[in-house]
């Protein structure tokens, strides 16, 4: 190998490494991200005041300091259950369930629907702590103080950020 191609090949590897590293950052573009400076690398949406996580975070966010806490969101999902509950019977069936459509819509996407409905599915089973086939109120409830809250508040301080709000993706 001669020295110039060796030069080269070092030239090659150095950026390699470093599109690899910094890459993802500049991929998801402004953002405000923690100690990125110039504004990159907390993703699609950080920036924007108008995104529609914000207003569901504001919703949950009850009394206004920033955060959610175990009982603000267990508060929020009395409430969703509550809408979900089509027969007010205090229970929902499988069908209740896939049949809210919860978010922003932004147009038909067959594809789309369809996975979101193999998630509803997916998700409905652990919440049915008795395995009766439908979800209390209670039962809903607290899967999401315990399961969900556990799996947003990831550095387990008791309180979920915007951040983890939104990596969660709701």
């Amino acid at each position: 190998m001669t020295h110039g191609s060796k030069r080269l090949t070092i030239a090659l590897v150095v950026a390699t490494a470093t599109a690899i590293a910094v890459g993802p950052s500049f991929a998801q573009g402004p953002g405000g991200g923690p100690g990125m400076g110039m504004g990159m690398g907390m993703g699609r949406g950080m920036g924007n005041p108008e995104a529609p996580w914000r207003a569901r975070f504001a919703q949950i966010d009850e009394n206004k300091d920033g955060v959610i806490d175990r009982t603000e969101l267990q508060a929020q999902a009395g409430g969703v259950f509550d809408a979900m509950d089509a027969d007010s019977s205090g229970a929902i069936t499988l069908e209740e369930y896939k049949a809210v459509r919860m978010g922003p819509q932004r147009g038909w996407n067959p594809a789309r629907q369809a996975m979101m409905q193999n998630r509803k599915i997916a998700r409905f089973a652990p919440m049915d702590a008795n395995r009766d086939g439908s979800v209390t109120r209670a039962e809903f409830v607290a899967y999401h103080g315990d399961v969900m809250f556990a799996r947003m508040d990831r550095n387990g301080d008791g309180r979920v950020t915007p951040l983890e709000f939104r990596r969660h993706g709701w």
